[in-house]
Parts: C-alpha cells; sequence; structure tokens
C-alpha cells in the first residue's frame, strides 16, 4: 500500500496503472505507403530506429519521427501512419495486432525498409486507469536530441528483447521496464513556444515550483483535511491565487484533485487488498465509513460494497 500512499506523485500514479502484459514487435515500411487504426484504447508506445515517418493522431495535425524519436499514446487513440504527408490522406485501414509478431511491413514488401521502427503495447489496470491517464497528455512525443530520449531508448530496446524471448522472471522484468519507461516519459517537459497555450495536466503541475510542492504535499499524507488555505499558506500563496494557478496548471481546481485522488486509492484498495470500508476511509482521510460511503458512491456511482465485489467477481473469473 505504501507505493500508493507515496509523496512522489508520478511513482504513485504508476503503482495504481499497475502495466503489465507488454508485447513489442518491428514495424517497417518501404515505398509510398499509409495506414490508419482505429482507437485501440490501451497505452502503446514506439521508437524510431531507422528512417522517418509522419504520424497523426485523431485529428490533430500530422508531426514528423525520426531516428531516436520516442512517443507514448497512454490511451492510443485514432491514429494514421504513413511514408509522407500525400499518401496519409489515403491511408489503408489496418486493425492493432496484439499478437506476437517477427514484423510488420508496410508498403512495399520486397525492397529493403526505409523504415523500421520498435513498437509495443501494454495494459494498464481497468480500475483507474480512465481517471489517471485524463492526467496526462494525449501524446507524449520526446525528440532524440532530449536528454530523455536516450534513456528511454534504452528501455524500449531491453522491452523488445526481453518480450522476444522466454526467459524465467520475464514478466516481472518487463513490468520494472515498463513502470520505469512510464516515468521517464511522464516527467519530460515540452518546450513551448512564448506564443503557444499552456497544456494544463499533470506534467504542467509537476514543471511549476509551487503547483508541484502542492501535489506532493497531498500526495504524501492524502488522509490530512485539506483546504485550499492550508495548501496555500504551505506553498507561500494566498488562497485566491493558489486557486487560480491550480486550475490554469492542472486543470481541475485543488479539492477536485485531493478527492479524485483519495478515490482512485479506494478504488484500488477495495478492488485489490479487499480492505473493510473503516480501513480504506482512515487510510484516505474520512472520519467514518458512512461518510466515506457516502463520498464514494455520489462520485463512482456504485456503493463501495457493490465496487468491492465486482472487484472479486473480475479476480476469480
Amino acid at each position: 500500500m505504501r507505493d500508493r500512499l507515496n509523496a512522489d506523485p508520478l511513482a504513485a500514479i504508476v503503482a495504481l496503472l499497475r502495466p503489465r502484459t507488454v508485447l513489442s514487435k518491428f514495424v517497417s515500411g518501404a515505398g509510398s505507403w499509409a495506414v490508419q487504426y482505429r482507437n485501440y484504447g490501451q497505452p502503446s508506445f514506439a521508437l524510431m530506429l531507422e528512417g522517418a515517418c509522419w504520424l497523426a493522431v485523431e485529428s490533430a495535425e500530422p508531426f514528423l519521427m525520426e531516428p531516436g524519436d520516442y512517443v507514448l499514446l497512454p490511451a492510443t487513440p485514432g491514429f494514421r501512419m504513413g511514408s509522407d504527408l500525400h499518401a496519409l490522406e489515403r491511408p489503408t485501414m489496418r486493425v492493432a495486432d496484439t499478437a506476437p509478431a517477427g514484423e510488420i511491413r508496410h508498403g512495399t514488401q520486397d525492397d529493403e525498409a526505409a523504415v523500421r521502427m520498435l513498437g509495443g503495447y501494454f495494459l494498464f489496470d481497468p480500475t483507474n486507469a480512465p481517471l489517471l491517464v485524463g492526467l496526462l497528455p494525449a501524446v507524449v512525443h520526446i525528440k532524440a536530441g532530449d536528454p530523455e530520449a536516450q534513456r528511454l531508448a534504452w528501455i524500449a530496446r531491453a522491452i523488445g528483447e526481453e518480450s522476444s524471448t522466454q526467459r524465467a522472471g520475464g514478466d516481472a522484468i518487463l513490468t520494472r521496464l515498463v513502470e520505469v519507461m512510464l516515468i521517464e516519459a511522464m516527467r519530460w517537459r515540452p518546450a513551448q513556444a512564448d506564443d503557444a497555450a499552456p497544456i494544463a495536466g499533470l506534467l504542467a503541475g509537476l514543471g511549476d515550483v509551487r503547483m508541484s510542492k502542492a501535489l506532493r504535499l497531498i500526495h504524501d499524507d492524502i488522509a490530512r483535511r485539506w483546504t485550499i488555505e492550508g495548501l496555500a499558506g504551505e506553498v507561500g500563496m494566498s488562497r485566491a491565487a493558489f486557486a487560480a494557478r491550480f486550475m490554469q496548471v492542472l486543470g481541475v481546481p485543488p479539492m477536485e484533485y485531493v478527492l479524485r485522488w483519495r478515490m482512485a486509492l479506494a478504488k484500488d484498495m477495495l478492488w485489490h487488498d479487499g480492505l473493510s470500508l473503516g480501513e480504506v476511509a482512515h487510510a484516505i482521510g474520512y472520519q467514518s465509513a458512512s461518510a466515506f460511503s457516502a463520498a464514494f458512491s455520489r462520485s463512482v456511482g456504485l456503493s463501495p460494497g457493490s465496487f468491492a465485489r465486482a472487484g472479486r467477481t473480475a479476480s476469480s473469473s
């Protein structure tokens, strides 16, 4: 439980996401080609090894992936990928293949590959994935020149090697590698142009000195009776200035973030640990099981008991 009640927000969030079941494969392309994939919903990543190709996520403008670039899609929406912008306008529909395969080839099958990348899919625990993924950007694109890219390239290659073999302890190693990969990707700070609109969310919050301190305080002692005034005082701001800044940077009000994190912890404890209502209530700062039950029902739409029973049913199936 301590991993989840961690002052480090990134470590705590990854602990709740419980990434698992890693599958990686090589993807290559030759000639003029473009493919389109429907919404997959689960997280995926890609490391460009050779050549370059264009990637367009949903309706956003396409961007170029070059050698050494790393991309993380926390919820993998529909996307298009192709050799050039002209081909990208006429993609071939494909279905995400999560079965093991040596290599997927796009475009001309017989020519030498002009593009080669390592791609991977994995799963987040369904208990809290929608809530926690909502705090992350839809696309994390780390360019080869960024310091984080070299570490992520090493991790992605290690995942590829480990997932292609059947050695003892492989699942445990893959889980740890994905955890490290996620933390590395999530602590990256995107560079923004002066005239660009600020990107709200967890990464922005962790990059802001005062908001980062507030997040660490919340995660370090979620059971404390936090107020806006209390958090503002801890970070040396007025109540109004703190509330406005938190909303601007994180995209949610301070007390809403506290409530979401409490409910995320509660769902994880009920689903995986089988704790009593009183134990969960005490761990996340409610004075009684009844007060916790009422708050949980309002937030989740199910009573804690019903949610816990659903967890036991899912675990036994």
